[in-house]
């Protein structure tokens, strides 16, 4: 019998683990898939899960639903030995590791929020990487609309009301866009506040937004948003985040309750315990066949591995490149348990796509570039076909129509992290997703 570990449950290990599945028919063939959760949220959705645009649980996808053949084990990693092939962990609920023993293991880790050295983001930023970040946020400002709703103070009022998302790329974008229309709609429920009163501001330190995308659909973009209200700050960082006010780079102090972290990602800690080779910024060195430098049998996959294209540029860190790495590296594995020659990955993005708000987008895909409506409604197609499992996407369609006929609720679901009383301070990296501590396993 031949094991094949994987280590995370997001995006490219859940694909992976299902495609092994599909792939091999083969009754040597063991497939262990270890996650903190018994889930994977579906990221392209988790923003419009925070502004109710859709129920939140429609965003994760319960990884035993996801797999049919491969054993799940929720746990946490506490122990990695390429030598010897084996990895320890401990089940979410126990106290002592266990030890599993591997023919080949494969790392998809993912990445965490970066956080850079910037004096007071650790206490009073939010990250938006899962989905309670996504509903306390949404929580958040609910109740600091409440407490706008009540302050007679015009300049108070105005810091209460004002976003701050730090970022421009397309998470970035997308939560200015979406926030934007979110909190403006939710006041007008409130009979002392002018939606006007609702003001969103995007920072990048770049001078565009959306790098990734050709520069006229860019500034499409952008024009939308300043079009509906939104400030944009090019070429601007953030120097310093208070409680009630965010200071940027040229000296401004821009009065705000709510900072949203969007500014790229930083490795899972985890992966710089492991013992692997990594790059200088701490990412995992992999070949162009997926193969971690100098391991036979072991494999990196999704945000924490850097596989260099024919090019040599490495793939950018998105869902897509996850997937497509994901379906590549089944096979390689089918051929290194059958010992063929594995082939290089050649991975070719189909398109990127930007969600705005106001039912509105912008997208390039196949060669086509498309803005405004039409890009949002080939948004929501593709993501809809995207999410696994008909039920779920009949779930998410349903959500959809109503929000087309019925306005937002404007309610606090109550659910907040334990890190967060009283909504501030990003939670120490790492944590979301696998638990960092010495490789030593439990006796």
């Amino acid at each position: 019998m031949k094991r094949v570990v994987i280590l995370g449950g997001g995006f490219a290990g859940a694909t992976l683990a299902q495609r092994l599945e599909r792939l091999a028919a083969r009754s040597d063939l063991e497939i262990v898939l270890l996650n903190r959760d018994n889930y994977f949220v579906f990221t392209p959705l988790l923003i419009e899960a925070g502004t109710g645009a859709l129920e939140p649980r429609h965003a994760v996808v319960p990884l035993r639903d996801f797999l049919r053949r491969a054993t799940l084990r929720t746990a946490e990693i506490v122990g990695f030995d390429a030598e010897r092939r084996q990895v320890h962990f401990r089940v979410i609920g126990k106290e002592h590791a266990e030890t599993l023993d591997w023919d080949h293991a494969v790392i998809a880790l993912g990445s965490v929020t970066r956080q850079p050295p910037v004096p007071g983001l650790a206490e009073h930023g939010f990250e938006l990487k899962d989905l309670p970040d996504a509903v306390a946020l949404r929580d958040r400002a609910i109740r600091l609309l409440e407490q706008a709703d009540a302050t007679p103070d015009p300049g108070e009022r105005r810091g209460l009301l004002h976003f701050i998302v730090v970022g421009g790329n397309y998470s970035g974008v997308e939560v200015a866009g979406e926030f934007q229309v979110f909190v403006r709609e939710a006041a007008r429920a409130y009979r002392n506040l002018d939606p006007r009163e609702c003001r969103v501001t995007l920072i990048e330190l770049a001078p565009r937004i959306l790098p990734a995308l050709d520069e006229d659909l860019a500034r499409y973009a952008l024009d939308q948003l300043v079009r509906r209200g939104t400030d944009v700050l090019l070429a601007s960082s953030v120097r310093e985040v208070a409680a009630d006010h965010v200071i940027v780079s040229d000296g401004r102090v821009l009065p705000t309750r709510t900072v949203i972290w969007c500014a790229g990602i930083a490795p899972n800690p985890l992966l710089a315990r492991l013992g692997l080779p990594l790059d200088e910024r701490g990412w995992l060195q992999c070949e162009a066949d997926l193969r971690v430098r100098g391991h036979a049998a072991v494999w990196g996959l999704g945000d924490c591995a850097v596989v260099p294209g024919p090019d040599g540029t490495p793939y950018p860190a998105t869902a897509q490149h996850a997937v497509l790495a994901a379906r590549h590296l089944a096979g390689n594995l089918e051929r290194a348990l059958d010992g063929r020659p594995t082939r290089p990955a050649v991975l070719r993005s189909r398109g990127a796509l930007a969600a705005l708000g106001c039912r509105t987008a912008v997208a390039k895909v196949f060669g086509l570039r498309l803005s405004g409506f039409m890009a949002w409604f080939l948004w929501r197609t593709v993501y809809l076909f995207k999410m696994p499992g008909w039920s779920r996407r009949l779930r998410v369609a349903i959500d959809w129509t109503m929000g087309l006929l019925f306005p937002r609720a404007v309610v606090q679901l109550g659910i907040h992290r334990a890190s967060w009383p009283q909504g501030t301070g990003v939670r120490e990296q790492g944590t979301a997703t696998l638990r960092p501590p010495s490789l030593t396993p439990d006796p």
